[in-house]
């Protein structure tokens, strides 16, 4: 009777294995960290439409409540003061920056000018000198938020699904 030995590839195989693991592991906890930093968290800024230049792609708004600081002191907003953010209003969801009314999705050019709203912008990828909207929450005021309820209601009226 033969007997067959195994080879030394099978005898080193789990601590080969165990080599290799231990190295990805090392390359994902380095590699985390440095995708998530290119991430930027956004900066919310409260501020009233100025202007919207569709050719530029760009907003002007006057900063009322400038938010946190960026890591990048140029791009520093002062309240008060003018601020300009680079938009794509077309595109993915993930890509474009959205606009917003009551959680529902509007038109960039719905915008009015002197409206109040919420900018959540980072620093733009490709100039460092630039923010990025990242998405625009447009806020009624309470006039406009009266007008629409009460045209709400007397629509719900007319369709007999309230009585008075």
């Amino acid at each position: 009777m033969r007997i067959v030995r195994r080879s030394n590839f099978y005898r080193g195989f789990p601590s080969i294995l165990t080599a290799v693991l231990v190295v990805s592991f090392c390359f994902f906890l380095v590699a985390g960290p440095a995708s998530a930093a290119k991430k930027a968290k956004s900066i919310k800024t409260e501020a009233r439409f100025v202007a919207y230049d569709a050719d530029a792609k760009t907003i002007e708004v006057k900063v009322k409540k400038k938010g946190k600081k960026p890591s990048n002191k140029a791009l520093k907003l002062k309240n008060g003061k003018k601020a300009t953010f680079k938009v794509k209003p077309e595109g993915s969801v993930m890509t474009r920056t959205s606009v917003t009314l009551d959680g529902k999705r509007a038109d960039i050019n719905e915008i009015r000018e002197g409206q109040f709203l919420f900018i959540y912008w980072v620093p733009d990828e490709t100039d460092e000198k630039a923010r990025f909207a990242r998405k625009i929450d447009l806020v009624l005021s309470e006039q406009e938020m009266e007008a629409r309820n009460k045209a709400r209601l007397e629509a719900a009226k007319k369709a007999g699904k309230l009585s008075d």
